[in-house]
């Protein structure tokens, strides 16, 4: 019998999906997303889409598009296919693929996105580490070193929470709905073994799938969220600098997914304002080297937490 610690979760929802799911976390979740998969190929919509981009990490190999249709979307990769979001039903249609990994990845993309987007929660671009209780964001654009950094908590004891999409919430205190426990490595910072507490399950040429052992991966409840911190690349020691909401709204906004009618922007900016209010943020400046990662992972320690 299948209890709800059992039940995979992620980002906030209890899902459920008859395909076995290699980066879920176990319990904690609340309000069903139901995973399914597609009972034959679908054809790709002929109108424009909403938004045509290359996807990060594939050196623009690889594109995405997405369409609305029907009261939801369709999000289309050329590497995997069509994923379908019913926002009204809470399910997500996935594709048959002969690379699950991949597709599951595919899947907490921008179809999950959308699907927490619905419910209220905001969507940023940035990993997530748990310390001493609460979540800490490592926030800024691809290569600059989010994962390497997010691995390093790992190995220093930390849970990561999430290694690229964060969602955040916003009511009676700010929260951080954990992700994938899932951390993708570029090849040139791979020394050939897992690091302890992970597992190789997929090697592509340009990026290597760890998932994280079943004892560092926790379960899906919300974590208490403390603050922010943007990666800027300096070649002096780390050094943490606070910054003011106002200047910190600017960062947030470029790190933030939203759909582009007049609509969903004021609604992110309103969102984005409010989280800029509540949450402290730091600016991190750090040499992007693998051997200052212990010296700034002590640095957000002791600047962030106490």
């Amino acid at each position: 019998m299948v209890t709800a610690q059992d039940t995979p979760a992620m980002f906030g929802f209890e899902v459920r999906c008859t395909e076995p799911l290699q980066f879920a976390r176990h319990g904690g979740g609340a309000g069903a997303l139901q995973v399914l998969t597609a009972p034959e190929p679908r054809q790709r919509p002929e109108t424009e889409p909403l938004a045509d981009w290359s996807l990060a990490g594939t050196n623009h190999e690889v594109r995405a598009a997405l369409y609305q249709r029907d009261g939801g979307y369709e999000f289309w990769t050329t590497d995997v296919g069509c994923y379908r979001i019913d926002l009204e039903r809470g399910s997500i249609e996935m594709p048959e693929c002969d690379d699950p990994i991949l597709r599951e990845q595919r899947l907490w993309s921008t179809p999950s996105v959308l699907s927490f987007m619905h419910r209220g929660d905001v969507p940023l671009h940035a990993a997530a580490v748990e310390v001493d209780g609460a979540a800490i964001l490592l926030a800024g654009p691809p290569r600059h070193g989010k994962t390497t950094l997010a691995l390093a908590f790992h190995a220093n004891g930390s849970r990561v929470l999430s290694e690229d999409l964060a969602c955040c919430r916003f009511g009676a205190e700010p929260q951080l709905l954990p992700g994938p426990a899932l951390l993708r490595l570029r090849p040139d910072v791979y020394d050939g073994t897992p690091p302890a507490g992970t597992r190789l399950v997929r090697s592509r040429t340009d990026r290597l799938f760890l998932a994280l052992e079943a004892d560092r991966t926790g379960d899906g409840k919300p974590v208490p969220l403390r603050g922010v911190v943007f990666l800027r690349e300096a070649e002096a020691e780390p050094r943490l600098e606070r910054v003011p909401a106002s200047a910190a709204l600017t960062d947030l906004w470029a790190l933030n997914f939203r759909l582009q009618d007049s609509g969903a922007r004021a609604d992110s900016f309103r969102r984005l304002t409010q989280m800029a209010s509540v949450l402290p943020v730091w600016n991190l400046f750090r040499p992007m080297r693998l051997d200052s990662l212990d010296r700034t992972v002590s640095l957000i320690r002791e600047g962030v937490t106490r």
